[in-house]
């Protein structure tokens, strides 16, 4: 992480710049996010052929612009692009007695439930970090860093910690390989599938487990949301 900084620090300072960051604690959190994937070249994940470098000025840009373009954007709930599937109103219609007004109805409110739950993930990660960030640790946004979602160096050992968060125990987990010097990512999820119930008390880092919690992120949801 050190020798990183010393070599390419100038320049990540500068594609911050350019991307209208100039926060010095927003600067170390991207420069952090570079000396990982430098250190850890194969975790970078990006769409297309031109895929960047951290360590080559041009690709600590395209890694810049993705950064603080996802923590400067607000996250929130897109319009549904499906079109509802008629048959499955017949069906409701036919076994359960709805009216065709309330298939109606229930069409509109599913389409909103599926974009509400399309961000819930997302808003996850953004209430997680405004928690652990201030204690060294940094949110990848930007989806580029592979089945990676936090990470934390430890200048001491020498190593990384990492972790994958998922908002459910069913949801898909990224593929994750083993990270330089042996470290593996960490995983955890926030809630069950089969029960009404959470995982906050199994947080991998312990020292958290009292600062998060459910009561916590959904006052975060209601004031990230409901904020002018």
């Amino acid at each position: 992480m050190r020798r990183y900084v010393a070599l390419y620090g100038t320049e990540c300072v500068a594609a911050a710049k350019r991307c209208g960051v100039e926060d010095p604690q927003e600067v170390v959190r991207f420069q952090t996010v570079c000396a990982f994937l430098a250190d850890n070249p194969t975790l970078l994940s990006w769409r297309g052929n031109n895929k960047p470098d951290a360590t080559v000025s041009v690709g600590i840009v395209q890694l810049a612009e993705k950064f603080f373009g996802v923590r400067s954007k607000r996250t929130w709930p897109g319009e549904p692009s499906t079109v509802p599937d008629e048959a499955v109103s017949i069906v409701m219609q036919a076994v359960y007695g709805y009216s065709e007004g309330q298939t109606g109805r229930i069409k509109t409110e599913h389409q909103h439930a599926m974009s509400a739950e399309n961000i819930v993930g997302a808003l996850l990660e953004r209430y997680i970090a405004s928690v652990i960030e201030p204690h060294g640790w940094v949110w990848c946004a930007g989806d580029f860093v592979k089945a990676v979602d936090f990470i934390k160096y430890q200048a001491a050992e020498g190593q990384w910690l990492a972790l994958q968060i998922k908002n459910r125990d069913n949801t898909e987990n990224s593929s994750s390989a083993a990270i330089r010097h042996g470290t593996e990512i960490k995983k955890w999820f926030r809630s069950f599938s089969k029960k009404d119930a959470t995982n906050w008390s199994a947080f991998p880092e312990p020292r958290f487990r009292n600062e998060l919690g459910e009561d916590g992120f959904r006052r975060f949801l209601m004031g990230y949301l409901t904020r002018g």
